[in-house]
């Protein structure tokens, strides 16, 4: 409170007063008293022995505290007690540092004349004269100088005080003071801080016209660009400043300069939005096609961000309107995906933009809106003949991709009143109904149906439906949604497999039950003669095999009620045989038979004295698949990875005798030659082993291997050679 008469009267009196007791930030009577400017206490304290240099918690002693806050007689009275005038806080900071800092002038020369180090640094490497350019306070900063501040003393950064006067905003004349007493003092006017920056590019990046100036006056490099490769011309075009631009076109400064991204000046500009910088820039002859590393123009730049004035600008300077990025991107496209509606507009109305041009990916300016949410913007797309279909690389059309990522509201609109179509396939076949499907977006399937009529039977090219995709995924209200919309239950795709079986091989109980109550087969078998049950007992779902053991006995038949065992091998006719082609099949194989090899004999051995259980394991494998659009899933069991190997599922699949088996008395088609199977993105893609049907029907096509063998022509049928496995 300041009161010393009491202090006087309590340190006077029998009772032990500790002066040097502290508060919880370890602040002495003395370290308070100095803070708050008490003159009189401090004088008290002094005399009662209180301890000079004492520090509280932050480091701060009687005189760094009074120095800060500015009063003189406490700093003066604190001195001529002793105290240590370059005592450091917790910052390294010292009393001069301070009082620099809150631009006190008597209270620096008072410490200057009592031996504070002008040169003392903090911990960011900065000096006095530092931080006084800092705050403008150019008397101090003559002050400083006089008793021989290092001018071009570098901080942590490698900022000179020049520098910092430059960086600061100017709200009074003081910077300018700064600056002229600096340079006239010898400052280095073109010192490079560890960023490449000089105190022009500096003050060009503020917008400090008056101090670009002075600068400009005492010769500074006006092109020196910094370590990103940026001008003083091209900071100041980047943040706008036009008047800045003005004065360093007038000092004749090279205004061809590119950065490190390949951008020049005009690009930056056009970014930013300045209509006088872009217009002073094309009138010194800038480059308006100019395309930066990326392929991208000032046009481009300037449609991004949608400054409706520079695009016209641009435009009426000689930019091309469809003019492409490295990725085929016109600026209509970035405009579109921002949302610039009205600018959008512009270039169709009046600049004549291309509405369906497209990028390297095959994406339109309708599918970027479309898919950052911009309904305006595909309103004006839509009235201006953009294609609501247009299909991207993959095929994949707009409605196809709001249908993958959810976006309904989207796609609704671009149903009615877009007009989109909800039977577009992608290069499998599949619709947006296979997509929402799979990832179990219920309310857009819904959609799909109910405003888009989608045909819930559709498949895709391997025959799968949308009702496959959501039993293999388990996702229980999508098929209930299916189903209530007509879907066929027992849909066969080409390996035969039908949503139950899928299901079942997942374990999705829920999906089974349903499937089973709407009518869905239990005792289908697939062309290699595996029924959901198997597949479920063969994946462990305990739970799918008791549905469906019951759903089986209900019809009469069980897994155990099955005397023979299918073959193997897929059969080109359904699993059930005739007693002479059975017959004739094991006469080919027996063990007499000419037409076996040794490799051939010993693989027919072993295969015949394994159990069912362990032959029905090599013929079938349990395996999973991902989303449709990933690129190298694991295989699903009526399903083989992307990338599969020649022989990838069993030896018996690449030996003539078992080829010969599959045939039986088929006659075969002529011979065609092998085409090379497409890598599929999604996963769903037919088992080698299984293509080996269609292949009897085209001539065997794909066989050992999927190689082209010498062929000997018999009675019956078309055989090929046996080759070394």
């Amino acid at each position: 409170a300041g009161n010393y008469f009491l202090l006087e009267t309590l340190l006077a009196g029998d009772l032990q007063v500790d002066i040097e007791q502290t508060d919880k930030h370890k602040q002495t009577p003395l370290n308070l008293a100095a803070r708050l400017g008490h003159y009189q206490v401090v004088k008290v304290l002094l005399a009662a022995g209180a301890d000079v240099d004492h520090a509280d918690v932050d480091g701060w002693t009687a005189l760094r505290a009074a120095a800060w806050g500015g009063h003189t007689q406490v700093v003066e009275i604190l001195v001529e007690a002793g105290a240590n005038v370059d005592y450091c806080d917790a910052d390294q900071r010292t009393a001069l540092r301070a009082a620099a800092w809150g631009g006190h002038d008597e209270i620096v020369t008072l410490l200057l004349r009592a031996g504070s180090d002008v040169n003392k640094t903090d911990c960011e490497g900065r000096t006095a004269l530092i931080a006084a350019a800092y705050m403008g306070h150019s008397d101090i900063v003559e002050t400083l100088l006089e008793y021989k501040a290092d001018i071009n003393h570098q901080d942590n950064d490698g900022r000179t005080a020049l520098s910092v006067a430059a960086l600061c905003v100017p709200i009074s004349e003081g910077y300018t003071k700064v600056v002229n007493i600096l340079l006239e003092r010898g400052a280095d006017v073109d010192h490079e801080d560890k960023e490449g920056m000089t105190p022009l590019l500096v003050a060009a990046f503020e917008g400090h016209s008056d101090i670009c100036e002075l600068l400009l006056e005492a010769e500074a490099d006006v092109d020196h660009c910094d370590s990103a490769g940026r001008s003083p011309l091209w900071v100041a075009a980047s943040m706008g400043h036009a008047d800045v631009v003005s004065l360093l076109l007038f000092w004749g400064c090279t205004v061809d300069t590119i950065d490190i991204e390949g951008r020049t000046v005009l690009s930056v500009a056009s970014a930013q939005g300045n209509t006088s910088v872009v217009n002073q820039l094309l009138h010194r002859g800038l480059d308006e096609q100019h395309r930066d590393n990326s392929g991208w123009t000032p046009l481009h730049y300037a449609c991004l961000e949608g400054h409706l004035e520079v695009v016209a600008a641009l435009l009426e300077g000689g930019a091309q309107v469809d003019q492409t990025d490295n990725d085929s991107r016109a600026p209509l496209l970035l405009a579109a995906q921002e949302g610039h509606a009205q600018l959008v507009l512009e270039m169709l109305q009046t600049h004549g933009a291309q509405v369906d041009q497209r990028a390297l990916d095959g994406t339109t300016a309708l599918r970027l809106a479309a898919l950052q949410g911009h309904q305006e913007v595909v309103r004006i797309l839509l009235e201006h003949g953009a294609d609501v279909n247009a299909q991207d690389a993959d095929s994949r059309t707009t409605l196809y991709i709001l249908a993958l990522e959810n976006r309904v509201a989207m796609a609704k609109f671009i149903i009615d009143p877009g007009g989109a179509d909800v039977e577009a396939r992608d290069s499998e076949g599949r619709t947006a109904l296979h997509v929402s499907a799979w990832q179990g977006h219920r309310e857009m399937v819904s959609l799909l149906l109910t405003a888009g009529q989608a045909d819930v039977n559709a498949t895709d090219n391997e025959r799968r439906t949308a009702l496959h995709s959501a039993a293999w995924q388990g996702h229980y209200h999508i098929v209930q949604i299916l189903l209530e919309h007509n879907a066929q239950p027992n849909h066969t795709c080409n390996q035969g497999a039908t949503p139950l079986g899928i299901a079942a091989q997942e374990g999705h109980e829920e999906c089974v039950r349903l499937l089973l109550a709407v009518g869905a087969d239990p005792n289908h078998s697939d062309h290699c003669g595996r029924n959901a049950l198997k597949v479920a007992a063969k994946s462990g779902h305990q739970g799918v095999v008791k549905l469906l053991e019951e759903a089986q006995a209900n019809a009469g038949v069980g897994l155990g009620a099955m005397g023979v065992a299918p073959p193997l091998i897929c059969p080109s006719a359904p699993p059930s045989c005739s007693p002479e082609s059975t017959t004739k099949r094991r006469s080919i194989v027996s063990s007499d038979s000419s037409n076996l090899t040794n490799s051939t004999r010993s693989s027919h051995k072993e295969q015949s004295q394994q159990s069912f259980t362990h032959q029905l394991e090599r013929c079938s494998r349990k395996s999973r698949i991902l989303s449709p659009l990933q690129s190298q899933p694991p295989s699903p069991i009526y399903a083989s990875p992307p990338a599969s190997p020649p022989n990838p599922c069993h030896d018996h699949f690449s030996r003539d005798t078992h080829m010969r088996i599959i045939l039986g008395s088929c006659k075969a088609s002529p011979t065609r030659p092998v085409v090379a199977s497409k890598p599929k993105r999604n996963g769903i893609v037919t088992n080698p082993a299984l293509r080996i049907v269609p292949a009897i029907k085209n001539g065997l096509e794909m066989a050992a291997g999927r190689k082209i063998n010498n062929a000997t022509t018999t009675n019956s049928f078309q055989w090929r050679k046996e080759t070394p496995l």
